[in-house]
């Protein structure tokens, strides 16, 4: 169900985009590339659920963005993410990390003066673990003893932001949050976990500036 959210995703955003590559308005479509870091706070959505904290990491990536129209485009991002969880049972600490190679292809909806601008993001993404921080052990709880068996995650990345054009690029602030929809643990009927996905809120600053 949640692979099919995915790819029904994938094909309104291709749908989109479409529609307005045939328009005939009389708009120059605007290239801009550029950066972004920020804050971010990951767990994991565990079924049967497992109590534990958000953990606090960075990220940061690079950003393409095509505005075809007026007020509506497309931004494609390659970003580096930490995610995982913290806990702690009977005084036991746990934390789990992992670093993964990010691509959201959202629509770019914005609003506002030609200065001063509102926008909403969204759309699907995939990821690649890159690497995994974490001591396995005997330990009683089964999250703690298991590595990361899906390599490629997926889900849906949505988010409002606000941005300040200049002669020296585009200023922005930005808050989205990602909805894993793949699980990192195994999920079929034997297995423990039904549900293990990723979870993550991010802001962050971006700076860009146009390619003529």
């Amino acid at each position: 169900m949640r692979l099919k959210i995915f790819i029904l995703s994938c094909l309104v955003l291709t749908a989109s985009l479409s529609v307005v590559a045939q328009s005939k308005l009389p708009f120059i479509p605007e290239h801009y590339v550029g950066v972004r870091g920020g804050a971010m706070a990951s767990w994991v959505n565990f079924s049967p659920a497992v109590e534990h904290t958000l953990r606090y990491s960075f990220m940061a990536g690079a950003v393409y963005r095509m505005v075809s129209e007026k007020f509506f485009g497309f931004q494609l991002e390659a970003n580096y993410v930490q995610r995982g969880w913290k806990e702690s049972v009977d005084g036991d600490p746990y934390e789990r990390l992992t670093g993964y190679l990010e691509i959201p292809f959202m629509t770019h909806i914005t609003f506002g003066s030609k200065t001063y601008k509102g926008f909403v993001n969204l759309g699907p993404s995939i990821s690649i673990l890159l690497h995994e921080n974490n001591v396995l052990s005997e330990s009683a709880y089964a999250q703690r003893r298991m590595k990361t068996s899906n390599v490629i995650d997926y889900g849906i990345v949505g988010g409002v932001g606000f941005e300040v054009h200049t002669v020296a690029g585009v200023y922005q602030i930005d808050a989205r949050y990602s909805f894993g929809l793949g699980d990192i643990f195994p999920s079929n009927a034997t297995d423990i976990f039904r549900t293990s996905s990723n979870q993550n809120i991010i802001v962050s600053l971006g700076w860009l500036f146009q390619v003529k």
